[in-house]
């Protein structure tokens, strides 16, 4: 799919920028222009699992071949399964695709529980789970950092690592960036959290190197509270189903084998309190959807969905501007469902009319129309998938905003 509107539309409204990493051309990191070379079973770290079992921790990495850039972008993503389930190559299909776009990516292994399961584990095991995964990935962090200061055999820059994963790997990397000693921590994590190495873990002893990161990519996972998240935390993509059974997209509890385990808080809240606070956050909502990332489930809405989280990170890397959600802040402009299939609704509220413009990624006007309430309903049908861009105009005060609209 072609960038260039979207880039030029980028540049028209950023708001802030981050600093432009050496490696950008205006394509890369936009269009899959790369093959991959793929390399298996890299060790990065050691540890003893629930059961007193040890375990050596492996990645599988993934960059584009015949490379010549010598520090790029790298993205760690961590599978899912419930924290009992689930392997490293289950993200092999998504490292593939971001390293086609020519970052570096890293499918990492975690322990898992292999304690007893009848009677299930209770939310102190699974939060002991939840820490040692969080110790592993920070070894993985710690690992590309100590490589980039050392060989710089995987031509990583340490400034700009991501962390992201599926459900639990989404759980793992959310707190791998919000969570901190600063945080208001419930009494009884404290002392797992210490039997863990602490905060930093202790799946390596490479701790002269950091574990800080630059952004969140976090498909339907939860932290266990949102109030970990402060101002000093990192920006933040996240997409969940709204009716999610497994891992609560608001507040709810997480579920093993669909008995509820230890309450968490999802995207939805995560969201709001990330921009509470000024981070750059982005959420995807599936409405009315009962499934656990049902959107990787469907190649449509999968395509779109890492489509977004292209659009989320091209800023952050390349320092082009950050959002392309809003062209002034003074409407309140809703839009749902988003993504959408059948139809969407757009409403204006404080408004008695507006006039409604949609256009593809090439900027092709496709539906011009003028509303004579405050919402009204356009069909989809016949639509080709992809991402549009609707803008809204009051037709009183003459003040435009526009949003993306992801059509699967």
């Amino acid at each position: 799919m072609k960038k260039t509107a979207l880039l030029a539309l980028f540049i028209a409204v950023s708001s802030f920028s981050f600093g432009q990493h050496p490696s950008c051309d205006g394509s890369r990191y936009l269009n899959p222009t790369y093959s991959v070379t793929q390399t298996n079973g890299i060790l990065f770290g050691n540890n003893d699992t629930y059961s007193g079992n040890n375990q050596d921790l492996f990645f599988d990495f993934f960059e584009p071949t015949g490379d010549v850039a010598t520090s790029r972008p790298l993205i760690i993503l961590a599978f899912g399964g419930s924290f009992v389930g689930g392997q490293r190559s289950d993200m092999h299909a998504y490292c593939d695709y971001y390293a086609q776009l020519g970052y570096a990516c890293a499918a990492i292994d975690y322990r898992l529980f292999d304690g007893a399961f009848f009677p299930i584990p209770d939310s102190l095991k699974m939060t002991d789970a939840l820490v040692k995964a969080l110790g592993d990935m920070k070894a993985a962090i710690r690992f590309f950092k100590e490589d980039a200061a050392t060989t710089n055999t995987y031509k990583i820059d340490p400034n700009f690592i991501v962390v992201g994963g599926i459900s639990a790997g989404g759980i793992v990397a959310l707190h791998a960036g919000m969570l901190d000693e600063t945080d208001p921590i419930e009494a009884y994590i404290d002392p797992i959290i210490a039997n863990n190495g602490g905060f930093r873990g202790n799946s390596s002893t490479n701790t002269q190197y950091d574990e800080n990161v630059m952004a969140v990519l976090n498909y339907s996972g939860a932290l266990r509270r949102a109030n970990y998240i402060d101002a000093s935390d990192v920006p933040v993509f996240s997409v969940h189903d709204d009716n999610d059974g497994t891992v609560p997209y608001a507040s709810g509890s997480a579920a093993l084998f669909t008995i509820p385990i230890i309450s968490m808080e999802g995207s939805y809240i995560i969201h709001q309190n990330a921009q509470a606070v000024g981070l750059n956050s982005e959420l995807i909502t599936f409405d009315n959807s009962n499934g656990h990332v049902s959107y990787f489930s469907n190649q449509t809405a999968a395509d779109s969905i890492l489509q977004r989280s292209i659009d989320f990170l091209y800023p952050l890397i390349c320092g082009v501007g950050a959002s392309v959600e809003t062209l002034t802040p003074n409407l309140d402009f809703k839009m749902y469902p988003n993504p959408a299939q059948s139809s969407v609704t757009i409403k204006l509220n404080n408004a008695n009319g507006f006039e409604v413009s949609m256009s593809d990624i090439s900027g092709k006007e496709v539906i011009s129309i003028i509303a004579k309430t405050a919402s009204t309903v356009i069909s989809l049908e016949g639509f080709t998938p992809g991402v549009y861009f609707v803008e809204v105009q009051n037709e009183v005060s003459g003040i435009r905003q526009r949003k993306q609209l992801v059509v699967y």
